[in-house]
């Protein structure tokens, strides 16, 4: 099947080129070329579907860059409905969160460990047909010390631990290896962050994952853990929130390391009625911390993509946060887009409308790269080629879920 997506503004390629009167040529679910309308030829438009947006900015799908399936950042008590939920009621959230997030935007999912792997079991079930989702980039069993925080971890302890469970997430057929370093909200009472991992601990599922080419995240706010996850090759330090002004020096020595900005959590107050009394208190302690921090970060040129952290078809407000903080609209967005897609090896393949690319597209009223908040009403959802939201409103292919939770 040939479409042909013709809108007023185009954002072409990795560095999102504005082409005015733009056209996307797609077939089986791949991008053929982007070009003005004008140069589309009558091979082109032969036998074509032709979709016509007067108004509208098209661009790749988003990329959401630290998900969680199993936590819902929109209920209350997420992080302890995970101590007591069953499998089978975290996956009727899983698809929950999955459906919104498409319906979003999003058309693909970096998933940051899961419980009972329900990133790896929906994604078979996307990858079949059986469900409406983004794409999901799984990494399975994410590994913590035994001394650790945190909800969605499981504990090891010494190398050959970490070293078991990161070949039982590959042979499983993950997209990533996740660790947990620190913990994940801070305490301004303390003067230090915990590190819960050792140096060895790390570089072995650095090595693990490197061997067979994939990338590992961790989760750290910063302090010795970071410096550790920079030295030993870690590819992309999740939240980052505490970044010193040195760590700020050694991520500009060590360029292959990126890190994956979650600043949200701190910086938008609506988040804090979903968390407990004691999370929320200190969210609120250290939001000032967290804007200094990861502004210096951002604004110090250091590579970066963007997530949530499970706050489900809301990813546009990343976008918005980091403006905030020093990002230039076209860095933000490439956070969300081709940036995205490289921290997750899959350059020229997600996040960027170019000649060989998955059919991800979206449209937006207005043009992002001027207010990137017309993020958050997308009209027109495409996913390799399949219109998931059209006018606004989610298309027959895109079956509803009955919300219950």
């Amino acid at each position: 099947m040939k479409q042909i997506i013709i809108a007023r503004t185009v954002l072409a390629g990795s560095e999102l080129e504005e082409i005015q009167n733009g056209a996307v040529v797609v077939e089986d679910g791949k991008v053929v070329k982007v070009v003005p309308a004008e140069q589309l030829t009558e091979e082109d438009r032969a036998q074509a579907e032709c979709i016509a947006f007067e108004d509208e900015t098209v661009l790749p799908g988003l990329i959401e860059g630290h998900n969680h399936l199993s936590i819902d950042a929109r209920k209350s008590n997420h992080l302890e409905i995970l101590g007591t939920a069953t499998e089978c009621k975290l996956t009727l959230l899983a698809e929950e969160g999955l459906y919104d997030d498409l319906l979003s935007g999003v058309t693909t999912v970096r998933c940051m460990g899961e419980k009972h792997d329900l990133d790896l079991k929906l994604k078979k079930e996307i990858d079949a047909g059986n469900l409406v989702g983004p794409d999901i980039l799984p990494a399975g069993v994410g590994m913590k010390g035994s001394n650790g925080s945190g909800y969605i971890g499981a504990p090891h302890s010494g190398v050959e631990e970490f070293r078991r469970t990161a070949r039982s997430n590959v042979a499983k057929g993950v997209k990533l290896l996740k660790i947990f370093t620190t913990p994940g909200v801070f305490s301004t009472e303390q003067d230090f962050i915990p590190s819960f991992l050792s140096a060895e601990e790390i570089r072995t599922v650095v090595e693990e994952a490197h061997r067979l080419h994939l990338p590992v995240a961790a989760h750290c706010i910063g302090g010795q853990a970071l410096r550790d996850c920079v030295e030993q090759g870690v590819d992309v330090i999740e939240h980052a929130y505490c970044a010193s002004k040195e760590d700020i020096e050694l991520l500009k020595a060590h360029p292959d390391c990126w890190v994956d900005l979650t600043t949200g959590i701190y910086l938008d107050p609506d988040r804090e009625q979903y968390l407990s009394e004691n999370n929320a208190r200190n969210v609120r302690a250290g939001r000032e911390i967290v804007r200094e921090c990861v502004g210096n970060l951002v604004r110090a040129g250091i590579h970066f993509a963007l997530g949530t952290d499970a706050n489900h078809g809301l990813l546009w407000k990343e976008v918005v946060y980091t403006v905030e903080l020093g990002a230039s609209k076209r860095d933000a967005i490439k956070g969300v887009t081709s940036n995205a897609a490289y921290i997750s090896r899959l350059s020229g393949k997600k996040g960027e409308l170019t000649a060989g690319a998955d059919a991800d597209i979206i449209a937006v009223k207005g043009n992002p790269l001027e207010d990137p908040a017309v993020l958050a009403d997308v009209s027109f959802v495409m996913k390799k080629g399949v219109v998931y939201k059209k006018n606004g409103a989610p298309t027959a292919c895109c079956r509803s879920i009955q919300k219950t939770l």
